[in-house]
């Protein structure tokens, strides 16, 4: 059986080379395609868990791939401008409310039994009927979180200029990552939460566990905002 490990390494490295083919062929629209789909494809796993080696606990799925999407801010911010990666985060945010409308809809369908032919009406309901509290908390925190890195990013690009795009990458996405824990976390299992939890388990539990995971993850995409400068510069 492959490792948990080894399979989120290879969807961190298809979602790089997602990123820099997108960039390359069709600039800041490639980036456009791939945050919405990349939002969509995380709230989608984060309804699977996983067992990581290196962790007791089992963890939701989602987090390679929803981290990517400050990547992509902080290479539209660069190389294009605040006001390309707020449309982004619009653009992204749209469509997966559009993507949870339909399918919700597709999902209200009575049920139809017919002798030998499939019907997965069952698992449609299970996949595009998530709880009101985590399906708020995502759009919510989605956007706080996005518009934290662009303003971080923003805020320290006027400050350094073009320069140090390592270290300003390192910061936005440590910040805003952790502030879009925070605020997903709270509103999840606290706000909208029927039986909200206490604040101390929320805290241990919920985000620092959660936050190292995904500050791993946004220290391995620091480089590809330089890559993705050299890919645009080849074409």
């Amino acid at each position: 059986m492959i490792g948990a490990e080894l399979l989120s390494l290879t969807t961190l490295v298809i979602c790089f080379l997602a990123i820099l083919m997108g960039v390359s062929f069709f600039g800041k629209e490639g980036l456009y395609v791939y945050a919405t789909t990349a939002v969509i494809i995380a709230n989608l796993q984060v309804l699977k868990l996983t067992k990581y080696d290196f962790l007791n606990t089992p963890v939701a799925l989602g987090t390679v791939v929803f981290s990517t999407t400050f990547a992509v801010d902080n290479i539209l911010n660069e190389y294009f401008g605040a006001e390309a990666a707020r449309k982004c985060v619009a653009i992204s945010f749209s469509g997966y409310l559009l993507f949870a409308i339909l399918m919700k809809i597709t999902a209200l369908h009575p049920e139809v039994t017919i002798s030998d032919c499939v019907n997965m009406h069952t698992e449609m309901e299970q996949l595009f009927s998530p709880a009101f509290s985590l399906f708020a908390a995502s759009l919510l925190s989605y956007i706080v979180g996005q518009f934290t890195d662009i303003f971080i990013f923003s805020k320290l690009k006027m400050l350094w200029g073009r320069k140090y795009v390592s270290c300003r990458s390192a910061i936005s996405m440590g910040l805003s990552t952790f502030v879009d824990n925070c605020s997903f976390s709270l509103l999840a299992w606290v706000i909208f939460a029927k039986h909200p939890l206490p604040l101390s388990s929320l805290w241990t539990t919920y985000i620092c566990a959660a936050y190292f995971m995904r500050l791993a993850i946004a220290t391995l995409c620091v480089p590809l905002v330089k890559l993705a400068g050299i890919f645009m510069k080849k074409e």
